[in-house]
């Protein structure tokens, strides 16, 4: 498994005194049955009173429960939703562990492709997932898939519906794939180098969480570095997608019915680099400068973000950002959001 930290690792509150964490622990968090729960309370606000990310607003950014276990004769499930999110459900599968370099799951996942979108909602680095990950890959996906570790290296293969959380469209699959190399020994910390791609014909679906209307195949592929140390942190990702969208860019009231819209191959692409400094720690301070466009559309986009990441304990965080978008046409824009979170 991929696993992310975001601030500072719950290890440096273990020799402090928090009690009532360790009785929700041992009551609710065992092997065969545990409990994980996620709340976030956010406010958004527009310097400039418009809609950018959300306008001016309080928002519950997250309601997540999450129940897991490992049971007899290595076999492991999971069940998570979002109750404040459409639709409810996220995660729900059955997976057997031949060893710890093969596992397979069959159900609701999600695919271990951007790793933008691999952390959980409790672990991101921003409280925003970045903007070309938004635009190609998607966070959920029911169907099946194979991974495991073998020294240092990490794989995923998948085959899914290619439809989110929704039945076949068109008996046609999505194949998702990722091959990653860890060098836990760096200075100290760890180096993380990633490469990741998916494939397949998917008519009528959204190009990841808010990308155009797809109204045929789409291939795409990416890379990634990651590089964290005790106080440092450093990562960089480059993606990009051939999808195949009506000439509006999937803007269509037919929702891609419509066969006498011309189809076009637009390339979306775009990276990220972000940085970040553990200042005190408890308190990381982090920037991330973000770039997506398309091609044929011929724009691009910048945007670039300020973020503070603080632990009051274990179980409670708070996350700051400062985001300035750049527009290829327009106004700058400008904005702030927060959230308070309580996970365990």
């Amino acid at each position: 498994m991929i696993i992310f930290s975001s601030g500072v690792s719950a290890s440096i509150f273990e020799e402090q005194d928090e009690p009532l964490a360790e009785q929700i622990k041992s009551a609710v968090q065992h092997d065969p049955f545990t409990v994980n729960l996620l709340l976030q309370g956010g406010f958004r606000f527009s310097l400039e009173d418009d809609n950018f990310q959300g306008g001016r607003t309080f928002e519950a950014a997250n309601a997540r429960v999450n129940i897991r276990g490992t049971i007899d004769k290595r076999f492991y499930y999971r069940l998570q939703f979002n109750m404040v999110r459409e639709p409810n459900l996220l995660d729900a599968f059955v997976g057997y562990k031949l060893h710890d370099a093969f596992r397979f799951t069959a159900g609701a996942m999600k695919p271990q492709q951007s790793i933008d979108f691999i952390p959980g909602a409790h672990a991101t680095d921003f409280i925003d997932r970045t903007k070309i990950a938004g635009q190609l890959v998607q966070s959920r996906e029911i169907g099946i898939s194979a991974e495991g570790d073998i020294r240092g290296f990490y794989y995923f293969a998948g085959l899914f519906n290619g439809t989110r959380l929704a039945d076949n469209n068109n008996n046609k699959f999505y194949g998702i794939g990722r091959l990653q190399y860890t060098l836990r020994s760096f200075t100290p910390g760890k180096f993380q180098l990633g490469i990741q791609g998916s494939h397949g014909d998917s008519p009528g679906v959204i190009s990841g969480s808010n990308g155009p209307l797809l109204r045929g195949e789409r291939t795409i592929y990416g890379g990634d570095i990651r590089i964290e140390t005790k106080r440092l942190l450093l990562a960089v990702e480059y993606l990009s997608g051939d999808v195949e969208i009506d000439a509006l860019n999937g803007i269509n009231e037919n929702n891609g019915e419509n066969d006498d819209l011309p189809v076009i191959t637009e390339n979306i692409s775009g990276y990220y680099i972000t940085g970040g400094y553990k200042l005190f720690e408890n308190t990381m301070f982090l920037a991330r400068w973000q770039s997506w466009g398309y091609k044929k559309a011929d724009w691009r986009d910048n945007q670039l973000t300020f973020g503070i990441n603080h632990d009051f304990i274990s179980l409670t965080s708070f996350q700051f950002n400062f985001d300035t978008y750049f527009p290829d046409e327009g106004d700058n824009k400008y904005g702030i959001s927060l959230i308070l979170q309580v996970y365990f």
